[in-house]
């Protein structure tokens, strides 16, 4: 489990206090309130009010220092280390500015923005997506058969694409076919020999402009100039619960994982209901292997969120993961 720096631990008692005073206001003093006098009742409602307005004067002020310290706490943290931002369309782009903001403070020689439209992962879109992606697939990279939804091969596409190191390459393509006849000596040899090796190499500009070309005049993302390749990526949502349209969550969360396995060191970051049951963080942090692997942040609406999103990302790049913010299941409120 990640340790807690004092910062964080300030800002996290803070804004677990005001959880509770609300939750406290709204719920215990409710049974009480119910059959108390006209007096009774106004009093209570008044002191209620009163700490919640407390908690909330001492979230903001907390979240005001960690606004002054952000951008001494980031620098250098990606000095070489360039990033992509893929935004999805519920994005606040007051959040996606301030992590932009603090990726460059942080040191980071390029920061390319990934915007996806609406059009992307959705149910009209999969069958479009799944062919598209089987036929700019550059050279040497595979998309999974076990798994053929269409987030999981936008995934590993744009993954791959992106990745300094790809890890889902295919097999050499002078390796013994399944036609083949083998001796029993070689079965083994050759199973081991079938398990996937990291890339040593990226994927081409070339191809990369072609993949990025072909999904961009389709409508389903949009960005400027070039993209490189990057040493992480961030996910940036917004405040979706999830529970207007689970089919594209899903995928989402599949897209999110297949980044991360692709060999594209992946955080997920967005506001407080993402983080809910049926959201796309909360999704991944329910599932124990994607909270092990793929980073979450939530709150991101607060600097706290914002400055523990940098930190995630510098945090991947080192082969370390963790969920981050005020919601359930989370290891800190920002990585130590």
């Amino acid at each position: 489990m990640a340790r807690v720096n004092p910062t964080a631990a300030v800002t996290a008692g803070i804004m677990f206090g005001l959880a509770g005073g609300l939750v406290a206001g709204t719920y215990l003093l409710a049974p009480s309130l119910s059959g108390s006098p006209i007096g009774g009742v106004s009093d209570k409602l008044a002191v209620a009010e009163h700490d919640a307005a407390v908690y909330q004067a001492q979230a903001q002020s907390a979240d005001s220092y960690i606004a002054d310290i952000a951008e001494d706490t980031v620098r250098g943290r990606l000095a070489d280390k360039p990033v992509v931002l893929i935004t999805t369309p519920s994005v606040n782009e007051e959040d996606f500015g301030h992590i932009d903001w603090l990726s460059k403070i942080g040191g980071a020689p390029s920061v390319t923005r990934i915007t996806l439209t609406d059009s992307f992962l959705t149910q009209d879109s999969a069958e479009p997506l799944k062919s598209l992606a089987a036929t700019t697939l550059p050279a040497g990279i595979q998309l999974s058969e076990d798994n053929r939804s269409v987030g999981t091969h936008m995934g590993e596409l744009i993954g791959a694409t992106l990745s300094e190191s790809p890890t889902n390459v295919a097999a050499p393509s002078d390796s013994p076919s399944s036609e083949q006849p083998e001796s029993p000596e070689d079965e083994g040899e050759n199973e081991n020999q079938g398990e996937q090796k990291p890339s040593t190499s990226p994927v081409g500009q070339d191809e990369r402009n072609l993949v990025f070309g072909a999904l961009k005049e389709a409508g389903y993302l949009s960005y400027e100039g070039d993209v490189p390749t990057a040493a992480a990526v961030v996910l940036v949502t917004g405040d979706s619960d999830g529970r207007e349209d689970s089919f594209r969550v899903s995928q989402y969360v599949d897209f999110a994982r297949a980044l991360d396995k692709s060999g594209l060191p992946t955080t997920v970051a967005g506001r407080l209901p993402a983080a809910g049951p049926d959201g796309l963080i909360g999704r991944l942090r329910t599932n124990q292997e994607d909270a092990l692997s793929v980073s979450t942040v939530d709150s991101i609406d607060r600097f706290y969120g914002r400055l523990a999103t940098v930190l995630a990302t510098v945090e991947q790049i080192s082969g370390g993961s963790g969920s981050y913010g005020t919601a359930d299941k989370t290891d800190a409120v920002a990585p130590a």
